[in-house]
């Protein structure tokens, strides 16, 4: 079931690309939306920067936190990404962990599709 932009109400594309509107904060694919956090945002924009390769922990801390004091925890990426990933997951989107690496970001490929 497909639902319309939680901005404008206007039908969502149904494509297997993705498209992510960092200014309304949503990441779009087939149809479907996930609405997500500034925080999620500069984490998925970082990861899909990168892809194919990994982004490591202490660079998505670093640009989660542009100024020292106000830096968090390294544990704080595991938390905004195991989050970031239940909204992407319904998308067939897909966070994976590289132990030792980081996270990279990948997308599931649809059924049927190569």
């Amino acid at each position: 079931m497909t639902m319309g932009c939680p901005t404008c109400g206007q039908p969502l594309p149904a494509v297997q690309e993705v498209t992510f509107d960092e200014e309304a904060g949503i990441v779009v694919r087939d149809g479907r939306f996930a609405a997500l956090t500034r925080q999620e945002q500069t984490i998925l924009s970082a990861l899909l920067a990168a892809s194919p390769r990994a982004r490591s922990k202490e660079q998505i801390l670093r640009e989660l936190y542009l100024h020292d004091q106000d830096e968090a925890e390294i544990k704080i990426v595991d938390v905004f990404v195991c989050k970031l990933r239940k909204k992407l997951k319904p998308l067939g989107l897909k966070i994976e962990t590289l132990w030792g690496r980081g996270y990279r970001f990948i997308p599931i490929k649809a059924e049927g599709r190569p």
